[in-house]
């Protein structure tokens, strides 16, 4: 586990043991699943999301 910070332009830098054991690369695509307290980032490289819902938008509360 990491403590990350946001830069003055709300990045995120992923330090070397997040990207070690999450295996994200330089040019990796990743989703940002916001939910109430957080974020949560999926790498999503490489894959086809044929027929997904476009728009979609995950709500806490149906969960």
């Amino acid at each position: 586990m990491s403590v990350l910070s946001l830069d003055e332009k709300s990045r995120v830098l992923l330090d070397k043991n997040i990207r070690e054991v999450s295996g994200p690369k330089k040019g990796s695509k990743l989703v940002a699943i916001p939910f109430k307290g957080g974020v949560t980032l999926v790498d999503v490289t490489g894959k086809s999301f044929v027929g997904s819902r476009p728009r979609y938008a995950y709500d806490e509360e149906q969960h």
